[in-house]
């Protein structure tokens, strides 16, 4: 799935970075709020890129004395520094822009040599980003596959950041075009400046809620947040398949990258085993585990053993 993340951005680098120019070259010609706020908008995405491409890289760093459970988290810290880009770069720019038009008042002539490069400009980074967005739903695709999950509970539970990031900027980008062609022709059609405006007004709204959602996301997972529901139950279900393991009184996980978890949790074995016997149950279900939920990297076990009163049977129920 890294392979799936790591070409989705590097599409979108591509597709930004090819049409940011164009935007900027298209917007200074025409003296649209629209077409400036569209290029802030693809020169943020293509910086968040390179952000979203270290975080990849930094992420597989191994495991080391300072950072035992190894590095990836380096994804969400990362991600979450594209988020805040996003709402500064793409959206509060378009949000001047638009207020900065306005509050002009006063109409802006085009040539027709003008708006044919303002709207060639846009068709062309709607073909860019159409070829982005494809890689990046691609990449969804496959993600949910590896889960069981379809593609809607796969944006909306998957840790996998890098690569909703795309998808969300792509999506972002393709509305803020639509936006942004509406602006401009509604803008030549009736001779006011003003829905220019309104257009780069709404694609800061659109960048502000992509933003504001990627970061809540983000902050989740920077937090600590839990493994998924079915990564828990894989785990409890793993743990009952061993009779010895007679309760689990509790359970804890953790997100540490968004393939890996941490597991820890208190387990009741049976008082009859000896530490070999116990030593050798650990490294079966750590091995049972690495089948049933393989994004389990790290467990952390302690041993209860409670007393029983005389003639009380064992008990098996690893869910209490």
């Amino acid at each position: 799935m890294a392979s799936e993340s790591k070409t989705a951005v590097i599409a979108a680098m591509g597709a930004n970075s090819a049409i940011a120019a164009g935007k900027l070259t298209a917007g200074v010609l025409t003296g649209s709020a629209s077409m400036l706020a569209e290029a802030g908008h693809s020169v943020a995405d293509t910086v968040n890129q390179v952000f979203l491409l270290i975080g990849i890289n930094l992420s597989s760093t191994s495991a080391d004395a300072r950072h035992p459970h190894g590095y990836g988290k380096e994804a969400f810290f990362w991600s979450f520094l594209a988020a805040i880009f996003i709402f500064v770069a793409g959206a509060a720019f378009s949000f001047y822009e638009g207020t900065r038009t306005l509050l002009q008042e006063t109409a802006h002539h085009r040539s027709q040599h003008e708006l044919f490069l303002a709207f060639g400009v846009l068709g062309m980074a709607a073909a860019f980003e159409s070829a982005s967005m494809t890689v990046a739903v691609r990449a969804i695709f496959a993600g949910a596959r590896q889960n069981g999950w379809g593609p809607v509970r796969f944006l909306r539970e998957s840790p996998d950041l890098t690569t909703k990031t795309v998808f969300f900027e792509d999506g972002a980008a393709l509305t803020g075009l639509t936006i942004a062609a509406a602006g401009l022709a509604l803008s030549e059609i009736t001779g006011h400046e003003a829905w220019d405006g309104l257009a780069s007004l709404a694609i800061g709204v659109v960048l502000a809620i992509v933003a504001v959602m990627l970061g809540a996301q983000s902050r989740a997972l920077l937090l600590g947040a839990a493994a998924g529901g079915e990564t828990q139950e894989a785990i409890r279900k793993t743990l009952a398949s061993f009779p010895e393991v007679e309760r689990v009184p509790r359970l804890l996980t953790m997100q540490l990258g968004s393939h890996s978890v941490l597991v820890t949790g208190e387990l009741e074995v049976e008082r009859s085993l000896d530490a070999a016997a116990i030593e050798d149950l650990m490294l079966r279900i750590d091995a049972s585990l690495s089948e049933t939920a393989p994004e389990v990297v790290d467990t952390f076990w302690e041993l209860r053993r409670e007393p029983r009163g005389p003639g009380e049977r064992p008990r098996h129920d690893p869910h209490a």
